[in-house]
Formats: C-alpha cells, sequence, structure tokens
C-alpha cells in the first residue's frame, strides 16, 4: 500500500528572485562545466546548495549554512499548509509537443523487498554517499524522485486537473520548456488522491540513488531516534508521480560511445552471425533505419554507419540464462552482452566509455578522436522498465534517460518543517 501525503514545501519567494535563474537541472546530470554555468548564473541558484563542486566535508557544510540563510533572508519560504503539487512541462522531442504532468507529494518509504516502490537500475555507492552527506547535514531534499504508477484510465490526473487550484509558478526555460506548478490544499481532494494510490505501485524512474539514500537516512534516524516504523519525517521521501501511460513520459536512449581498437571488417564479420547488417554513407537515412525497429542498433566508426537487427533472440537465452526473459531481451542487454561483451570483449570501465543522449554529439566524440567508436540504440519502453522492476531485476546504469528532466528546488522537502495539521 503506497502512502501518499502532503506536506509544506519549501519554495523560492518570487518577491526577491527570478525563479527561471535559480532552478538547476539535477546533479547527475550536470557536467563541471554545466554545474559551474549554473552556479555563476545566480547567487540563490540551487546548486550552490544541492552539487557545489567543493571537496568534501567542505561542501557539505558550506550547503547547511547557505541553506540556513536562504531561509533567515526569506529567500526561501515555507508553504503556509500543507499541501500537494500538480506539476507541468511542456516540450518538443523530435518535432513533437508533449506535456509531462504529474503530482508532488510525500511518499512513506518501503524497502524494495515489500513491493509497494520498485527499482529497476543498478546503483553506485559514491553518489549515494554524496547525497546522504548531503541529507545529513540540510536535513532537506532539494529535488523530487521521479517515480511513475499505472492508471490506464487516468483517472487521478483528470481528478487533479478538474479542481487545480493557485498556480505558481509559470515559466519557459532556455531549452523551450515550459514548466507550471500548482499547489493543492483542499482536504477533500488530497484524501481521494492519497486513496487512489493506496492499491498502486511506485515504479522508480529516476533517482534510485536517492531513493536509496533515504532510506539509509531513514535507518540510521531509527537507530538514532530508537523510533521504529512511526511517522517522523524520514520515514518520507518527496516524489513526483505520473501516470506511466501518459504520452507525455518520455524514454530517451542513451547511446555508449567507447574507447576500444578493433577492424570494423572484423567486427562486421563476426556480427553477421547475429544480425542482418546494411551500411550507409548518409546519416539521416542511417538514424531514419536505427528507430524503425527496436530491435536495430548502430554503431558509426572510421567515418560510416552500419545498422544492426538482430535477427533471434535465442543467443540472449544462452548469454543470459540466469536472467528474466524480459531482461534478456533488452536492446540495453543485448547491447552490453552481446555486441561489446562477446563480440569485441569490451569490458566498460569509467575511463573507456561515456553515455550520451545527444546523437549529434556521440558522433562529434568520434569525429574528434575522443573516443574510438559510437553504438546506438533504440529508446527503453515504460512497459519494460515495468516489468524488469517486477521479475525483480535491475538494468544496467543508464538503461533509460527519461526527459525532459525534474528540476530541483522546485519545491524542497524539510524534515524540520511540521508538515501535518494547521
Amino acid at each position: 500500500m503506497v502512502v501518499l501525503r502532503p506536506f509544506r514545501g519549501i519554495r523560492y519567494n518570487q518577491q526577491k528572485v527570478d525563479i527561471s535563474r535559480v532552478l538547476s537541472p539535477p546533479y547527475d546530470v550536470l557536467s563541471g562545466e554545466e554545474r559551474d554555468f549554473y552556479h555563476s548564473r545566480h547567487r540563490y541558484n540551487i546548486v550552490r546548495i544541492d552539487y557545489s563542486g567543493e571537496p568534501p566535508p567542505v561542501r557539505y557544510i558550506k550547503a547547511a549554512e547557505l541553506y540556513r540563510r536562504w531561509k533567515a533572508e526569506r529567500v526561501l519560504i515555507v508553504e503556509d499548509a500543507p499541501s500537494l503539487y500538480y506539476y507541468r512541462q511542456d516540450y518538443s522531442v523530435r518535432g513533437e509537443r508533449r506535456a509531462l504532468r504529474g503530482l508532488i507529494g510525500l511518499v512513506k518509504l518501503s524497502d524494495y523487498s515489500e513491493g509497494e516502490v520498485l527499482p529497476h537500475e543498478e546503483t553506485l555507492r559514491s553518489p549515494k554517499q554524496d547525497r546522504l552527506e548531503l541529507l545529513r547535514h540540510t536535513g532537506a531534499s532539494f529535488s523530487q524522485i521521479y517515480g511513475l504508477y499505472e492508471d490506464a484510465g487516468a483517472e487521478i490526473t483528470r481528478l487533479v486537473e478538474g479542481e487545480l487550484e493557485e498556480l505558481l509558478i509559470d515559466f519557459e526555460d532556455e531549452a523551450g520548456i515550459r514548466h507550471r506548478l500548482w499547489r493543492l490544499t483542499r482536504r477533500k481532494l488530497i484524501e481521494e488522491v492519497a486513496a487512489a494510490f493506496s492499491d498502486r505501485r511506485v515504479y522508480i524512474a529516476d533517482g534510485h540513488h536517492r531513493y536509496e539514500t533515504a532510506l539509509a537516512y531513514r535507518d540510521e534516524m531509527r537507530r538514532i531516534s530508537g523510533e521504529e516504523h512511526g511517522d517522523s519525517p524520514w520515514e518520507y521521501v518527496s516524489m513526483f508521480l505520473a501516470n506511466m501511460y501518459d504520452r507525455g513520459v518520455t524514454i530517451l536512449p542513451a547511446h555508449r560511445v567507447v574507447r576500444c581498437e578493433f577492424s570494423v571488417s572484423d567486427f562486421l564479420e563476426r556480427a553477421g552471425r547475429y544480425f542482418n547488417i546494411v551500411s550507409f554513407d548518409r546519416k539521416q537515412k542511417f538514424f531514419e533505419e536505427l528507430y524503425s525497429d527496436s530491435r536495430n542498433f548502430g554503431l558509426f566508426k572510421d567515418g560510416f554507419y552500419f545498422c544492426l537487427s538482430l535477427r533471434d533472440y535465442s543467443i540472449m537465452d544462452e548469454l543470459l540464462p540466469e536472467r528474466s526473459p524480459v531482461l534478456r531481451r533488452l536492446g540495453v542487454s543485448i547491447l552490453h552482452s552481446l555486441i561489446l561483451g562477446r563480440l569485441l570483449g569490451f569490458t566498460p570501465a569509467e575511463d573507456n566509455i561515456a553515455y550520451i543522449v545527444d546523437e549529434e554529439e556521440a558522433l562529434e566524440q568520434v569525429v574528434r578522436g575522443s573516443f574510438t567508436a559510437a553504438f546506438f540504440l533504440n529508446p527503453t519502453r515504460v512497459e519494460e522498465i515495468r516489468d524488469v522492476a517486477l521479475a525483480g531485476e535491475r538494468m544496467p546504469g543508464k538503461a533509460t534517460y527519461f526527459y525532459p528532466k525534474l528540476p530541483t528546488g522546485l519545491v524542497i522537502y524539510d524534515m524540520g518543517e511540521k508538515h501535518e495539521g494547521g
């Protein structure tokens, strides 16, 4: 049973700051150069707290000092009543206009084994340690975990959109994405929405590291306080919840560029045992073919484009017999296990692979000689995420790239605030 509840969010005071200049993308998609840009963009940009670039432990100490100061200066202000929020992003992807819509609220933390909140990707220790130290020092979460739920009839969306209240934020960013945030305070509506989630699961789309950090912090605070399974603030995490069947939920592929010396002709000869292969001398035709079928993969090396179409999935049953059928058939599994592993003998490591969403950037990295080859794949489908999660499996890291990203600093969850009641 998923427990959803309102909270007194902390938001930027728009009488003091231009909201479009103080939010930032999530910490885990920012390069050092991008982080510096947001840092210099505004003295109150949230990146200064969430991901400053200072060495530890200084970064966490300074983050806590800034957070306290901004609240004291009323740059950040607390909501006057417990609220849910409705957030909408209007954006374009590949020439199509879409709208990502969802609720922001607190979800009671539960271990994955309980089956209420389910993951689909592997996590790494380092990012979780970083997020845990930030949480320990500030007592706050500055961004939402992106969760998906199943609602084929869009009942929750219709319920909420029929009773939208105060529009808090409305601006368009430099990427042409329009951001709107409404506050929902009517107790009856909140109760109806909470009841609608009580028999649903939540699948983590983005934010696995932050969710597992919240679990670790919860367990730590339980040990310190001696309170088990209560209703304390650390028992909850702030989430953005979107209907997985909504057209606005977009998953882009994270392509791979690799440092791996190999002969194209030798590779194609070995790959020909499993794939139908077509070569292209024009980029546009190559990408049209790549995205025409989910079985397709692409290779760019030495100035040439090749599209590989898997003929038979049975090879994956041989390579990954211990994994579930749905995971064996994922594009990212085929790329890593069959193409990179068996055909190239390549093992991904931090210094020999990069994950790039933008196709032109991936090509440019190879042309410049920063990497030797680019491998392209089709996006993971949202149903595959659900099925992998239900099977208790984990995809390799960077198997999905949800677009657009949720901004950091939109609504802050401060565990020191009183969230329920008047």
